[in-house]
């Protein structure tokens, strides 16, 4: 295993500096794999930029959640393993957690892939994906104690594996209900193609028959693919997911027994197209007030635009932001695309992604006042690009700490293959330095 954390620090219009500091340790104990951090000086200063590498193929991370005591965690893949890994508060690794801030754990001996990630109360800490059964996959959702150790009273030691049809199921959202209970979102094959699909488990894993039919509900949105991308639960308990039905954009909203809410759209669905183009939503979040905000991405014709829709509670769109709900923005020629959104305490939005510099992909963060207006007060005219390495650098989820700073995760390319990488802001979009070891 390898370990490296390299800055490259290069913020929309800014000069860039880079300084390597490179440390490789090979601990291998049974299927977990583990490192240590080391820090990378910038001159003189801590980076805001935290890659760790876990293997010598593709790490990705997919997935993010800050822990009430601000540690912040990570989950994804490495290899064909499910991958979760542990920072303390200031980029380091947690030895406190699995093997030196690391715990991989393998399903089965096809592809588990992470795209999930939620932190019950009591701190456990529970992931979502998929697990390839030798024909296709299955959702997968696994419970890790504070410590990282798989919790033998969740499911079968500590994990819980569910086949829809016989076709692929892919699971891509989590969310934890305040009763404990998980409700786990993504897309089932239904033999033609896919449908959004929605399982509740109780808090040991176990289906919850009171939930759809035997714990399991799936949706056909229209005809052709319906691919669910994100989920959240609402204060009165409704389940809410957004994706995408062909080309646009689609939310369904689910009472808590599983029915679709026909108080929401049009019979508990509400399609959405943005332009004529392709359209997906990447992410969905619930403003206090009870609006829906989704980001994803729209086409123009010949590339992929950052797109913002926020919605009433209803399901009709919020006239009050941007052009009749929807707010696009292009930041450079190429594909740019948003994968996360988050809402900032005094309620500006902030969607995070990734965008195209003609070679490849740099993070991409956009802040917008809650009228859907990009916000000045936020790097260059409201964006944030960050380049960390030549290659590929794709910010899949993102965060906001109690104190305001920014947490971006994804992946960076190191020229053969991906590693996580995290990239922490202050409020305004410049990098924070306290993150990332440096010197001391």
């Amino acid at each position: 295993m390898i370990f490296e954390i390299y800055s490259l620090i290069h913020t929309y219009n800014e000069a860039f500096m880079k300084r390597i500091f490179l440390t490789l340790a090979i601990l291998i104990f049974g299927s977990s794999v583990f490192s240590q951090t080391v820090g990378v000086e910038s001159s003189g200063m801590r980076t805001g930029i935290v890659i760790t590498s876990l293997s010598t193929v593709d790490d990705e991370a997919n997935a993010m959640a800050i822990q009430s005591d601000g540690k912040i965690v990570i989950a994804g893949y490495s290899k064909t393993d499910f991958a979760v890994v542990r920072y303390n508060t200031n980029g380091t690794l947690d030895p406190s957690f699995g093997k030196g801030g690391i715990v991989i754990t393998t399903l089965k001996s096809g592809d588990d892939h992470t795209s999930a990630l939620a932190i019950q109360p009591d701190g456990k800490i529970v992931v979502a994906g998929s697990t390839y059964n030798g024909k296709a996959n299955d959702f997968a959702v696994i419970r890790y104690n504070e410590n990282g150790t798989l919790d033998p009273s969740f499911g079968k030691g500590g994990i819980s594996i569910t086949s829809i049809n016989e076709g692929d199921d892919n699971a891509s959202g989590l969310a934890i209900q305040p009763d404990g209970k998980i409700v786990v979102a993504g897309s089932t094959n239904n033999g033609s193609n896919f449908d959004f699909a929605l399982i509740r488990y109780n808090p040991d894993g176990t289906l919850d028959p009171a939930f759809g039919t035997g714990g399991i509900v799936s949706i056909d949105i229209r005809q052709g693919d319906d691919q669910v991308s994100s989920i959240a639960i609402q204060a009165d308990g409704k389940i809410l997911l957004a994706g995408y039905s062909n080309t646009d954009l689609a939310l369904a909203r689910f009472r808590p027994n599983g029915i679709l809410d026909t108080d929401f759209g049009k019979g508990g669905k509400v399609i959405t197209s943005i332009r004529d183009g392709e359209d997906e939503a990447s992410a969905v979040c619930l403003q206090p007030d009870g609006k829906i905000v989704v980001a994803g991405s729209s086409n123009n014709g010949l590339n992929f635009d950052f797109a913002v829709v926020r919605y009433n509670i209803n399901g009709t769109l919020d006239f009050s932001f941007g052009k009749r709900g929807m707010v696009i923005t292009k930041i450079r020629d190429g594909d740019d695309k948003a994968s996360s959104v988050a809402i900032q305490a005094d309620g500006k939005i902030i969607a995070g992604g990734s965008s195209n510099n003609g070679s490849n992909f740099d993070f991409a963060l956009i802040r917008y006042y809650p009228n859907g207006t990009l916000d000045p007060a936020f790097g260059e005219g409201g964006i944030v690009m960050t380049d960390i390495r030549n290659g590929d650098d794709r910010a899949n989820a993102i965060a906001i700490q109690a104190d305001g700073k920014i947490v971006a995760a994804g992946n960076s390319n190191n020229g053969s293959s991906n590693d996580f990488v995290i990239v922490r802001y202050q409020e305004g979009g410049t990098f924070d330095f306290d993150f990332g070891q440096g010197r001391k």
